[in-house]
């Protein structure tokens, strides 16, 4: 096992979609957020230290707790840049309407994923002595 694997920060565990506790192995079977044809397919179990990440039916609801303010922040930063680029909001409403539509549109498959990471990550622990021990 690579050992930089191991010791990965929580940042880029999350942004890797890697798992919560050993944060080394993928929770997703694809790792292309936009291949819509597996955008939801999950391993059933952790590959390295075996965290189910399925613990009960629709765990992952809660996945909108997290998806919402997501959503929220990501185009109210948009939004920002538009009046950066423009210098009013409300004179080029319409174009800013189109814009949020679409960069909502095109962050949805990612935005879907990430929600499910960052939500287990709130209800799992990092245990780093976990791939160690060998126990799964």
């Amino acid at each position: 096992m690579n050992p930089e694997i191991k010791n990965k920060s929580l940042v880029s565990a999350i942004l890797a979609m890697k798992c919560p506790r050993c944060r080394s192995g993928n929770m997703f079977t694809n790792s292309n957020p936009f291949y819509l044809k597996k955008i939801g397919n999950m391993n059933h179990l952790c590959p390295e230290c075996g965290l189910n990440f399925k613990p009960e039916p629709g765990f992952y609801f809660g996945g909108a707790v997290v998806s919402y303010p997501m959503m929220v922040i990501l185009n109210l930063f948009v939004a920002f840049i538009f009046y950066l680029v423009t210098g009013s909001l409300f004179d080029h409403f319409w174009a800013l309407i189109i814009t949020l539509l679409i960069f909502s549109v095109l962050m949805a498959p990612a935005a879907f994923r990430y929600a499910r990471v960052i939500f287990i990550y709130f209800t799992v622990k990092f245990d780093p002595g976990i791939l160690k021990s060998g126990t799964k």
